[in-house]
């Protein structure tokens, strides 16, 4: 774990962790010894042993020169002894050799080039490791493997490489044949450095059942949770083995599902009241391709989820469903331009009933609309109609979408709900004929110049019918243009109207809601929550229940365990007894005011032990942040406007903003002491006078 860079695995962790081990009872250490087999350590007493020594031995490839080479782990663990030149080659394209080729550029190396057998496609990398190698200028060589290294004076001075093919659908340990005729010479490579692999240099007795393995050790290199899983498999596999108990089969080593007793996944309940039904947590899966049909349903359902409200549906209303109708502006925000099911409202109703027989537990909803021609009669049956058919189908909840960013420029018929007018007629005709016990969401986007209007018109139809249960949701994926290649033009890519989904747009969906929240409706957040904290911003902003869409696409619907676990515990560390605590807690002033945010200067510092030298904060735009000799930043107190954008963009996560000393204050950009007294003065007389306006508005709108 010490050979992986701090910016990948914080060394304050493994300390902890360390510390923790050896906090432990009747836990020992022993240093400086040397185990050549496991079976001696059962002749000294001891009952069973766990072998848990990773991959130790470095490979070779046995070309002259190789002698000279570096070894990954070596240099990684502790680069600074290790002065590699310029340019620098490393043979290997895994991570271990993502991580050396990182390490150098970040400690001055100019080109770096990875050699490797396979094409840059089939590195073992994840998707950030692949962008980290294109973000430092990697250059990768495919299909190439070295065949001597050159050495003058005990020193690397070169290497000879030749290119290689594979079989065709070779496998990973496939040998390479050599492409004839391609040997390349690289006189100016200064330092060779070697992430082939390794191997074990001691090796688990198969026949012995009171000698265990764990780790690397017995399947190959892993990553540290997954050796982490390993290991606690093993432990549990060598206290059954002690006590007498037959081992338990693992199907996959490195994956431990075994729980530590006394420890709790939830511990603060997530059970909560949504128009009076029960729900076992407050999130819900929106109504998308996640829940078009009795399958996904199911699936959702076997997760766990606590309620599903089926994709959008409906009866008189013409279905288009573009090809490829999915796109992604960046790994957490997506766009699509699918708007309903291409399921006739008929099987929907069936596939309902046989939700809700089935999983008789959980709140079976479902999502429909209609037309929106301006022929009032017409469009009001269909709107009706569509209610009827699925409150007779038994619905537990309905949603009517009127918020669909496909639809054009938001003038009417395009996307409702930007017209107060026409949502207020349209959810009208739904509530007079609604029942009053099933529940109806009407789903409302945020793209308009104020909700608070929206809000109101929709209030006060909902006052009209105060025996039925109603409510929007809100704020819906968010209107924008995305450009592809595309067969419609010829002079440039097609731009095509997409609805933005996904953590891009939660901060404009918290400020919906923020605005939202006072206005006497009871709310179902949706639109971009992407993790646990994003859906507690929701609840704290009044929601009664937040949907999801997006992260369950991307991770599967499993990824509910993992938000009710950070929900529950997050609920645990700030003293919150239950979700009804949670809710609202953030109102009623959940938005600081402008002028009451601080203009006091602090001033960017650095935590040298997290700092990993890379000097991308010296890119800062008021030129306040330099290295000094050891490559650590220090920053020019009257430069510095503490505007905190080198605190985000560190690394390493060791630059943050503190209060300025007293001769720091003095030099501070645009303000002496004595002027800053002056600002705050000011500042503080704007807040009373800015609260005295709020209050004649407040008084205003009342009356």
């Amino acid at each position: 774990c010490n050979t992986i860079p701090e910016d990948r695995l914080p060394r304050h962790l493994l300390k902890g962790d360390i510390a923790f081990v050896e906090s432990l009872e009747n836990v020992h250490f022993t240093f400086g010894r040397e185990i050549s087999k496991p079976e001696n350590l059962l002749e000294e007493g001891f009952h069973a042993v766990c072998v848990a020594v990773g991959l130790a031995r470095h490979r070779m490839l046995g070309i002259p020169g190789e002698e000279c080479a570096t070894r990954a782990v070596e240099y990684l663990w502790d680069p600074s002894k290790y002065d590699l030149g310029k340019k620098v080659a490393i043979i290997g394209g895994g991570p271990v050799g993502v991580d050396v080729a990182t390490t150098a550029k970040q400690r001055g190396v100019e080109d770096v080039f990875m050699f490797y057998r396979r094409t840059m496609a089939e590195m073992p990398l994840t998707e950030k490791e692949r962008k980290t190698l294109f973000d430092y200028g990697i250059n990768i060589v495919g299909r190439t493997l070295p065949t001597s290294i050159k050495v003058k004076g005990g020193k690397v001075c070169g290497l000879t490489t030749q290119r290689v093919s594979l079989p065709h659908r070779s496998t990973g340990s496939a040998k390479t044949i050599p492409v004839p005729n391609s040997e390349q010479h690289w006189d100016d490579i200064d330092s060779v450095v070697y992430s082939i692999g390794n191997e074990p240099a001691l090796h688990v007795p198969a026949n012995n059942p009171a000698i265990f393995g764990a780790g690397d050790v017995l399947f190959g290199s892993s990553t540290v949770v997954e050796a982490a899983a390993y290991g606690k498999n093993m432990a549990n596999q060598i206290d059954r083995y002690l006590s007498g108990l037959v081992p338990e089969h693992i199907d996959r080593p490195v994956k431990s599902t075994w729980v530590l007793p006394g420890y709790s996944f939830t511990p603060v309940s997530l059970e909560c009241d949504f128009f009076g039904y029960k729900l076992s947590s407050p999130f819900l899966l929106s109504a998308s391709p996640l829940t078009d049909g009795y399958g996904p349903c199911k699936k959702a359902y076997d997760a766990g989820w606590p309620c599903v409200i089926m994709k959008t549906a409906f009866d008189g209303v013409p279905i288009h469903i573009p090809n490829h109708y999915m796109c992604k502006f960046s790994n957490n925000t997506y766009g699509n331009a699918d708007n309903v099911s291409g399921h006739p409202l008929d099987r929907v109703c069936e596939e309902l009933k046989r939700l809700r027989k089935e999983f008789p537990d959980r709140l079976t909803g479902a999502s429909t609309g209609g037309p929106v021609t301006l022929d009032e009669e017409f469009d009001k049956r269909g709107w009706q109609s569509n209610t009827k058919k699925l409150e007779d189908a038994g619905a537990m909840i309905i949603e009517y979408s009127l918020s669909c960013p496909q639809g054009g420029d938001g003038s009417e018929g395009a996307i409702v709900s930007q017209n107060a007018e026409l949502a207020a007629k349209i959810i009208d005709w739904v509530m007079q004929m609604s029942h009053p016990d099933i529940p109806k969401l009407f789903k409302l986007t945020g793209a308009v110049t104020s909700i608070t209007p929206i809000c109101r018109a929709i209030k006060n139809v909902f006052d009209k019918y105060p025996h039925k249960k109603a409510g929007i949701t809100l704020a819906n994926s968010f209107p924008g243009l995305y450009f592809r290649q595309g067969p419609h033009k010829k002079e440039w890519e097609e731009g095509i109207v997409m609805g933005l989904s996904g953590e891009g747009i939660t901060p404009i969906s918290n400020l919906t809601l923020a605005s939202a929240a006072n206005q006497g409706l009871v709310i179902s957040g949706n639109g971009g929550p992407f993790d646990y904290m994003a859906a507690c911003h929701f609840l704290a902003l009044g929601c009664q229940t937040v949907q999801f869409c997006t992260l369950p696409t991307k991770h599967g619907v499993r990824v509910l365990e993992a938000l009710v676990e950070g929900t529950s515990h997050m609920l645990a560390a700030r003293g919150i007894k239950s979700i009804k605590d949670l809710i609202g807690r953030a109102l009623p002033s959940s938005i600081t005011d402008f002028m009451s945010l601080s203009p006091v200067k602090q001033i960017s510092s650095v935590n040298p032990d997290l700092c990993i030298h890379c000097g991308l904060c010296t890119d800062c735009p008021y030129l306040a942040i330099e290295l000094d000799e050891n490559r650590i930043p220090k920053f020019d107190p009257s430069l510095c406007i503490s505007c905190g954008v080198c605190t985000q963009k560190c690394p390493g996560d060791a630059l943050s903003l503190r209060d300025r000393t007293q001769a720091e204050r003095a030099v501070a950009p645009e303000s002496s002491w004595q002027t800053i007294r002056i600002a705050v003065d000011t500042w503080r007389q704007s807040v009373r006078v800015h609260r005295q306006t709020l209050q004649q508005c407040d008084v205003m709108s009342y009356l």
